[in-house]
């Protein structure tokens, strides 16, 4: 035992570097073991992320149902009538919303796809005016080099590249309504015994770890769940008034479906950054079909709220209670949708915001025994 003690820091500097080494000449194989681990482990990370979102709406409810009772049947089913209350609120919110938006993106959709043909033969007639109209073009051999045999094979190949697309997007959104599935039940036995597994994590923690290390665990959790506390209530907030904004100045200037489209931009922007451009698509599909003067009010009013929402509201409802620069924000959603999708955005900018926060405390801890300077290093 002496031995090791002895020698600790000399076998961990050995096992790290054969680690390195093990990962230098295995990069494929442990890439691959982790990209496994991670589809294995996303369903618990859907499971926590909507443990987060839930539990806030959960905890409105606690407020209401007999928040004074501390035992009895009011206590005893506080907690699964809370519960039950805080998932019938979400999944009613988003029936509500697409209710309303659903069948008129696929009525839209239904009219641009009949236009389509229409749209084609002009665009062939104006095709074939410029080439006329255009000595060299009509003159050269450029358009005697395209040949049918060539365009149908073109025609081929984005055909069968179509159809795997296709299926793969299929793949993708069976495997994520299955890992959102698993997700929501994970998170309900979360939610359900959230004190239970407080207390078991606090026993283990004192068995097996030193003080200053489990104080150390205690804040960086505290710190954890007041950001992603924050985080998402702000988001929420802020959602729900871009999406008031939108759909009122639309309806000021008398565009069709304004309601709807303010709905569908306030769900679409719970996603941070890109949510709003989402929904301002989908609204585009919609206003396409009725007129192109409306499509174009709603591009003018979409981006001035945002605009406004970007510089004005989101700094003050979400930035300060964050407190992550835009910078940074940019950067986590970049990596967490890349690597995760859906849940990697929601999850990164909060997980982003805790490791910020932590830094800017131990940087600060730091810089207060050293003397000031004003040199810079970069």
């Amino acid at each position: 035992m002496s031995f090791f003690k002895e020698y600790k820091s000399i076998i961990s500097l050995i096992l790290l570097g054969g680690l390195v080494f093990l990962f230098t000449i295995k990069f494929d194989s442990v890439l691959e073991t982790f990209r496994m681990g991670m589809d294995a482990v996303m369903p618990l990370i859907w499971g926590i992320l909507i443990a987060f979102i839930l539990n806030i709406i959960v905890k409105c409810f606690e407020r209401i149902y007999f928040p004074t009772k501390v035992s009895g049947w009011q206590h005893t089913t506080r907690r699964p009538v809370c519960v039950v209350l805080a998932i019938l609120t979400v999944l009613l919110a988003i029936f509500l919303v697409g209710r309303m938006a659903i069948p008129q993106l696929v009525h839209s959709l239904g009219i641009i796809v009949q236009a389509l043909p229409g749209l084609y033969d002009e665009s062939s007639k104006w095709v074939d005016q410029f080439i006329n109209n255009t000595p060299y073009i009509s003159t050269s051999g450029v358009m005697n080099s395209i040949s049918t045999e060539n365009v149908v094979e073109q025609l081929r190949q984005v055909g069968a590249d179509s159809g795997r697309y296709i299926m793969k997007t299929m793949s993708d959104t069976v495997e994520m309504v299955f890992n959102f599935v698993i997700g929501l039940i994970f998170a309900i036995y979360v939610l359900l015994d959230k004190e239970v597994l407080r207390r078991q994590l606090g026993r283990v923690s004192r068995a097996y770890g030193k003080e200053h290390r489990i104080k150390g665990f205690v804040h960086v959790w505290r710190v954890a769940s007041q950001v992603f506390s924050s985080f998402f209530i702000g988001q929420f907030l802020d959602a729900l008034i871009l999406g008031l904004m939108v759909g009122v100045g639309l309806w000021c200037f008398s565009v069709p479906y304004a309601m709807t489209i303010g709905c569908v931009i306030g769900l679409t922007a719970l996603v941070p950054l890109l949510g709003a451009y989402i929904g301002g698509l989908m609204g585009l599909i919609m206003l396409l079909s009725v007129n192109m003067m409306d499509a174009l009010i709603f591009l003018i009013i979409l981006v001035v709220m945002q605009q406004i929402e970007g510089n004005v509201i989101y700094p003050r409802i979400v930035g300060s209670s964050v407190g992550l620069p835009g910078i940074w924000v940019f950067a986590a959603i970049t990596i967490g949708g890349t690597l995760y999708g859906v849940p990697g955005i929601l999850l990164s900018v909060p997980l982003a915001a805790t490791i910020y926060k932590l830094i800017k405390e131990d940087v600060d801890k730091r810089l207060e025994h050293k003397p000031d300077s004003n040199e810079t290093y970069i």
